[in-house]
């Protein structure tokens, strides 16, 4: 009798998988050369006033392997959640930052040992083990709401913005894509009491989490109550119903919860926060493309010659453009969920810095990488997206490790 063949147990078989992790190991490798190659040419001076303000009081990682692996990373944000990490909300501005990332770096750090080297190490294994996850699943929604020959490059192109290396550092934006494309997929799915469980945790990781209430709002008003039929007999809401129709809601309560014990807590409001440690105000959505505008054409303004604003302001037209062919080649759940989200970030006013780390929010738009992957079967436009996207993300990282702002 023949031996009966043993089940499979690899993934490697598995081409969302196979693609993700062959991504994700090619740029961890590449990032992490280049960054020592850049604090190793040109090190930035660690008695630089600026410097010195933006560690908040932490250990400077510069020595072994230590510093060649983690110094490069320890950059801006990511120093805020090592100090929340550890201290908790002890520091005011640090109360800007929702709690669900760096609760998880707090956890994570202390088993590593407790040290700033740990909570870093800890947050970038949250990001990275986020960004493999992320690379997988986008494969796999892209194959069925786009096509299945454009999910490769719909993950290349994720992979190589020129942002992309705030994915695998210890930023939030990994799992905060994780979670809110899990969530949006579970709702066009129908599942909805996962879409909003994953949605209350994307608010808890990033306060643009909200803005998932829109599409699940849509898809629950297009699956269950048959594209507006409103006029329903109320004993057609079933129990079911209406906690189906409640968890479209969590993603606002996980904001909303995060406001209140902010406000138990004593802690400032955050248009406060905002207008004291980051010089931004809440003003009509588009002040600050004119400033950007300005500033790249005019040379108006503080930012008037920077690469980065010339970035910005390119990746403010790309996101209107494909926000608005979306609606037409995507299911709508998608045009709404990048719409709000666009509107969302454009209401921060920031004269000093117009557009503030507006390439690194584009990260959130999986409608543009969904277009890109189609747009990009065209040879030319492959190499036309490829090639400078590659180039700008080896600029803009060099910039990052050498405490240049990016973003």
């Amino acid at each position: 009798m023949a031996a009966q063949a043993s089940p499979k147990t690899s993934l490697w078989p598995d081409t969302a998988v196979r693609q993700a992790l062959v991504i994700f190991i090619a740029l961890r490798i590449f990032l992490s050369v280049w960054g020592v190659i850049a604090i190793t040419v040109n090190p930035p001076p660690e008695d630089a006033p600026d410097i010195i303000s933006q560690q908040l009081g932490q250990p400077i990682l510069n020595e072994g392997w230590t510093g060649l692996l983690l110094g490069p990373w320890q950059r801006f944000d990511s120093l805020r959640y090592t100090r929340i990490a550890a201290e908790g909300y002890a520091h005011e501005p640090d109360s800007a930052f929702p709690p669900l990332y760096p609760l998880g770096m707090g956890v994570l750090g202390r088993l590593l040992g407790g040290t700033h080297a740990s909570y870093l190490l800890a947050g970038i294994i949250i990001s990275n083990l986020a960004f493999i996850g992320l690379l997988i699943l986008l494969y796999r929604v892209t194959e069925k709401e786009v096509g299945p020959r454009f999910a490769p490059r719909t993950i290349l192109y994720l992979a190589v913005f020129p942002a992309s290396f705030f994915l695998l550092a210890a930023y939030s934006e990994a799992l905060f894509l994780l979670l809110a494309l899990g969530s949006l997929w579970a709702g066009r799915k129908g599942r909805f009491w996962l879409a909003g469980g994953l949605g209350f945790l994307a608010s808890l990781t990033r306060l643009t989490g909200w803005v998932l209430v829109i599409p699940l709002a849509y898809e629950f008003w297009r699956q269950r109550l048959g594209y507006g039929r409103w006029r329903i007999l109320p004993a057609a809401w079933s129990p079911k119903l209406l906690g189906e129709a409640f968890t479209v809601l969590l993603p606002g309560l996980g904001t909303l919860s995060f406001m209140v014990y902010r406000q138990l807590s004593g802690m400032p409001p955050l248009n406060r926060l905002y207008a004291d440690y980051w010089y931004q105000d809440t003003s009509f959505p588009g002040i600050d493309v004119w400033r950007a505008v300005q500033a790249v054409f005019l040379g108006v303004g503080r930012r008037a010659g920077d690469p980065a604003m010339v970035l910005d302001l390119a990746i403010v037209v790309l996101l209107f453009v494909t926000t608005i062919l979306a609606f037409r080649y995507l299911p709508r759940a998608w045009g709404f969920y990048a719409a709000t989200m666009l509107f969302f970030i454009l209401l921060p006013a920031a004269p000093l810095k117009p557009l503030y780390s507006f390439s690194r929010y584009a990260l959130a738009f999986f409608t543009l990488f969904f277009l890109l992957g189609m747009a990009g079967q065209r040879p030319w436009l492959h190499r036309l997206i490829l090639y400078p996207f590659l180039a700008l993300l080896l600029y803009f990282s060099m910039v990052f490790f050498m405490w240049g702002w990016v973003a």
